[in-house]
């Protein structure tokens, strides 16, 4: 099994169908919406985390992009320079996805780089500027 990240833009027609429904229906995928804006009647867009078999996950993308989907990688990072940080909580404030959080024994700052949907909240809200967005994945 693998997991792959992808940034989906629907066109306002294409928002009307049950395309993520479909996926977990016809390849076994696993969809794990990470951040959406889908209206009716204007474009929208997905950040979904697919986990399946390779094949699964290709046939997914190949299948979307059939429908009309623009389908491409999340390749975004969140850079964070862990070793400045005083360990003020501001980031965790905006946080949402978990991905930053106070150890609640050791009052240090943990990050998990694999839950970080790359949202960059955190950004503007720490007050050191220790984080930074990048398009590298590593």
């Amino acid at each position: 099994m693998m997991k792959n990240k992808y940034i989906l833009r629907f066109s306002p027609e294409t928002v009307k169908k049950p395309l993520v429904s479909d996926l977990v229906r016809k390849y076994d995928v696993s969809v794990n919406i990470l951040n959406a804006d889908i209206s009716s009647g204007r474009d929208g867009m997905l950040v979904v985390e697919l986990e399946g078999t390779e094949e699964a996950i290709e046939n997914s993308i190949k299948d979307l992009i059939a429908d009309g989907v623009k389908c491409s990688p999340h390749v975004k990072a969140l850079v964070f320079r862990q070793d400045e940080c005083v360990a003020c909580g501001s980031c965790t404030a905006v946080c949402f996805s978990g991905a930053l959080q106070m150890n609640q024994e050791t009052w240090e700052l943990e990050f998990d780089q694999d839950s970080c949907i790359v949202c960059g909240l955190c950004v503007d809200a720490c007050p050191l500027r220790l984080f930074t967005i990048t398009r590298e994945t590593e």
